[in-house]
């Protein structure tokens, strides 16, 4: 009973309202065409070029391709066994390894050279990772089970709480991968049509602490994104496209707004307020929802009770 409530209160403490922001996708520099039913699923930049996973629909062969960034052409592919889902992948810039994730509820991290981007070794997270990303400032690593992240050390072993919870628990999200840029975490999520979504596409900014701090849109007319990585002060987007390419989009890092700002912009904004009743409602919702969590936990702790006496 100690641990729903205190998930609770920690997923309570991670609510923030987040408005989304429309982005422009449109500097495409990297194309091809669907190969043989290949889908595109992680990717990662080391210092000079693009190493991306490509799988088959039932996730048993995968392709690497290689491409560098300085003239966006591709000069390796690799086809061999299967990598799983990999759903994500990142490069250690210390060790100069590339990490990919098997995913579909497996715990195995495929290590590759950053030179040659051949297969080493792997090593098992002892949790089913979905999401990972190099803390290249902190020598670890950010991690993503299902809707919680965790913080790695540089040894992979973990911290026993999650810093993120709650995130993205819809039924129609397709969770992607993420990638750490100057202190903040972004993760990458497509709004699954098989599932009832629009097509569209999120990229959600996360600081260390768990907060949301923003949202972008790529709009609903490109595809599923995958991945995020960044390269020289810029994101590279990738696309699994509707038109049947695979597409990586090369485009400007959104500047995030300071919370620090003058006296002066603090006035406008409240004076820009149609009524405290928006604020006042706001309080209500998490109130209701707070109320409806605890209920709902001391119910499944009575029904886990009573189980147990059977």
């Amino acid at each position: 009973m100690k641990k729903i409530i205190l998930f609770i209160l920690s997923f309570l403490c991670c609510i923030n309202v987040v408005f989304a922001k429309d982005i422009e996708i449109n500097n495409s520099i990297i194309e091809f065409n669907d190969i043989d039913g290949y889908n595109l699923q992680g990717f990662t930049t080391t210092n000079t070029h693009l190493f991306a996973v490509l799988i088959s629909k039932d996730d048993s062969k995968s392709i690497i391709k290689v491409f560098d960034l300085n003239s966006y052409k591709e000069i390796l592919t690799i086809n061999g066994g299967s990598l799983g889902h990999a759903n994500d992948v990142t490069y250690n810039s210390k060790k100069n390894e590339i990490y990919v994730i098997s995913a579909s509820g497996s715990s195995r991290l495929n290590i590759f050279d950053g030179n040659s981007f051949r297969y080493k070794s792997f090593v098992d997270l002892n949790m089913p990772v979905r999401s990972i990303t190099y803390l290249d400032d902190l020598d670890k690593y950010a991690v993503r089970l299902v809707t919680a992240g965790y913080i790695l050390d540089n040894e992979f072993n973990s911290n026993k709480f999650p810093f993120i919870i709650g995130m993205n628990a819809e039924y129609d999200v397709g969770r992607q991968g993420w990638a750490y840029y100057n202190n903040l975490i972004y993760y990458t999520n497509w709004s699954w049509v098989r599932k009832g979504g629009d097509g569209s596409n999120s990229i959600l900014v996360y600081d260390l602490d768990g907060n949301r701090i923003e949202e972008y849109l790529t709009g609903n007319n490109i595809g599923e994104i995958e991945d995020i990585a960044f390269y020289k002060d810029k994101m590279i987007l990738g696309f699994n496209c509707y038109d049947g390419k695979i597409r990586f989009f090369l485009e400007n890092i959104p500047v995030i707004e300071s919370d620090d700002k003058d006296i002066d912009d603090k006035t406008e904004i409240i004076l820009e307020k149609k009524d405290d009743s928006s604020e006042e409602s706001n309080n209500y919702v998490i109130i209701g929802i707070s109320i409806f969590l605890i209920i709902l936990s001391v119910i499944i702790f009575f029904i886990k009770k009573k189980t147990s006496n059977k």
